[in-house]
Parts: C-alpha cells; sequence; structure tokens
C-alpha cells in the first residue's frame, strides 16, 4: 500500500493525504484514508503522488464516497 500525497492544482501547496493499492501510475488511482476528505472535490484537479513528493500526476477527482475517492489521468 502506498501513502500519497495530495497537492494543489499547481502542486504548490499539500492538501491532503491518503492510501492506495494501485500504482501511482494507474489510470484511475483509487485511494483511501483520505485526510481530510472535506478538501476533495469531484470535478477539482489535484496533484497526486508519493507522500514524499515524488511522482506528482495530474489528475482530477471524478468520484468520492466518505474518505474514498478516485483520482483519474
Amino acid at each position: 500500500m502506498n501513502d500519497l500525497l495530495i497537492k494543489n492544482e499547481l502542486g504548490t501547496s499539500p492538501i491532503a493525504t491518503a492510501r492506495s493499492n494501485d500504482p501511482v501510475g494507474a489510470h484511475d488511482l483509487r485511494v483511501t484514508n483520505l485526510d481530510p476528505a472535506v478538501r476533495i472535490a469531484i470535478g477539482t484537479e489535484y496533484m497526486v503522488g508519493l507522500d514524499d513528493g515524488t511522482n506528482m500526476i495530474p489528475r482530477t477527482c471524478t468520484a468520492k464516497a466518505g474518505t474514498n475517492a478516485t483520482f483519474t489521468r
């Protein structure tokens, strides 16, 4: 399981953390344990990558339920 960091669209500010069993490069990255989930909105673009700030990929949140979400490339 990967620990992930979710940043704003420009990648300049951390917004949330999450975990995922999917590879970071997956087309649809499904995450769990989104914290804080309230800061993530469907249809909004984010930079999502490993919690050390590497492999940041621009993604759009395409689904969200509680602390679970899907980010699509």
